[in-house]
């Protein structure tokens, strides 16, 4: 197979996807419908495209301020669909994990790739639009930063390592990656391999040799 290109994926990435308290504030004020609730602040705001009548995407991450007693407040994923001037709630996700990022996996008809941080590992989590419907495709725990590579059809499996712990620190090197493959409507899980395999492992059959 024809590989299209390799992206190593850092957390880091969310600074450029992660706009700043004002900008947000000013595209929230030309595309939301009404002021946002009290008690919420918007983290986290990404346009998402993809094909069929959802078209545009608008997702936002908000947190809702925890209620006297409550431990952690509440951070809301929302996705609305854009119908002129107005936004029309697609889908709504929430969690007490803080998010980190979120972009979408792709100019166009992509999936939209978040993570977050809850407890002592980062959550990978995955939208897709399957079906004319916004659905979750993947969540899956990690101690280090994804990686991801694009076959010539411009689909996209996941690389999750499963770090060693060598001198008091995670690394990837002696670890074993678990690969995901983006099928047109899931993410079928391919094979689990030594992480130096780890861009060898393609299908169920190369990933089986791997062992």
């Amino acid at each position: 197979m024809r590989l299209f290109s390799i992206i190593a994926t850092g957390f880091c990435l969310s600074l450029a996807l992660l706009v700043s308290a004002t900008l947000v504030a000013q595209e929230v004020a030309e595309t939301a419908t009404s002021d946002p609730p009290r008690g919420e602040n918007l983290l986290a705001l990404a346009r998402w495209r993809v094909a069929g009548t959802e078209g545009h995407l608008l997702c936002e991450v908000k947190q809702e301020i925890a209620a006297t007693g409550v431990a952690l407040p509440t951070r809301v994923l929302t996705i609305y669909r854009e119908d002129g001037a107005k936004l029309v709630q697609v889908f709504k996700f929430e969690t007490p994990d803080s998010v980190l990022n979120m972009y979408p996996l792709g100019d166009y008809n992509g999936r939209l790739f978040t993570t977050w941080v809850g407890g002592s590992a980062y959550h990978l989590r995955v939208w897709a639009v399957v079906d004319g419907q916004v659905k979750q495709v993947l969540d899956e725990g990690t101690k280090i930063a994804p990686e991801f590579l694009y076959d010539y059809q411009g689909r996209e499996s996941i690389f999750i390592t499963d770090p060693a712990l060598e001198s008091g620190k995670w690394t990837a090197k002696n670890g074993i990656t678990t690969v995901f493959k983006w099928t047109g409507h899931a993410y079928e899980k391919i094979g689990a391999v030594p992480w130096a395999k780890r861009l060898q492992c393609l299908s169920k059959q190369s990933c089986a040799s791997l062992k």
